[in-house]
């Protein structure tokens, strides 16, 4: 076997398995994370004061979202030739920029949020209404973030990719056109937030609805990679 063929391979190996545990590891990471409530600052600074596992969650999300960059550059490989390839390739770069967007917002949200809120918890009462203050920027800095997170990571990586796969003979086409519907369900929260400017019950949603899909997606991607 050439040394072309046994690097490819195992490009398609190791991806298999990012994509696999990197989406268990992320999916994983979004079902543990405490739910914050709506229009109710104190209410979210108290749920992050309170999280025993707040950092450590978001760690979790982290190595899964990492170990996703894996998966997407295995697919990547898997995809080759014409419109197909060529989607692939734009995704992928969409996939690399996106994930640096989304380890920052992740890390943000993780530990300088954490750190924000209990110095919020602990500050004398005449403090507290200016700690509150401090952790409300960050929380709008993370949302910020998180829209252009759902833009172009949730949303035009996975419609590019989902185009790929549905203009290849490389996987079910079916199985594109999912990643196509879930990457527009994450544009559409993405716009919300952007455009709001705030957490609402439809951008809360989707923003459930299309990372899940996309994370449920790539898993199985993983899995048929690790077959080719």
């Amino acid at each position: 076997m050439t040394e072309p063929i046994l690097a490819e391979r195992w490009i398609l190996r190791l991806g298999s398995a990012g994509a696999i545990i990197g989406s268990l590891a992320a999916g994983v990471g979004n079902l543990l994370h405490p739910v914050t409530p709506l229009v109710d600052p104190q209410g979210v600074a108290r749920v992050i004061a309170e999280s025993d596992l707040w950092t450590a969650i978001h760690l979790v999300i982290v190595f899964g979202i990492i170990l996703m960059l894996g998966g997407l550059v295995a697919l990547e490989h898997s995809i080759r030739g014409g419109l197909a390839g060529a989607l692939a390739r734009f995704g992928l770069v969409a996939g690399v920029a996106g994930i640096a967007v989304g380890l920052i917002l992740v890390i943000l949200d993780g530990v300088a949020a954490k750190q924000l809120a209990e110095a919020w918890a602990t500050a004398p009462a005449d403090e507290q209404a200016a700690a509150l203050r401090v952790v409300l920027a960050n929380e709008t800095g993370n949302f910020a973030l998180a829209s252009l997170f759902n833009f172009l990571f949730a949303g035009a990586t996975f419609i590019l990719f989902g185009l790929a796969v549905a203009f290849s003979d490389a996987y079910p086409r079916w199985l594109g056109w999912v990643a196509v519907a879930a990457g527009v369900a994450s544009l559409g929260a993405g716009l919300i937030q952007a455009l709001v400017g705030a957490p609402t019950p439809a951008s809360r949603f989707l923003t459930i609805v299309g990372p899940t899909v996309i994370t449920l997606w790539l898993l199985v991607i993983g899995i048929l990679l690790a077959g080719k």
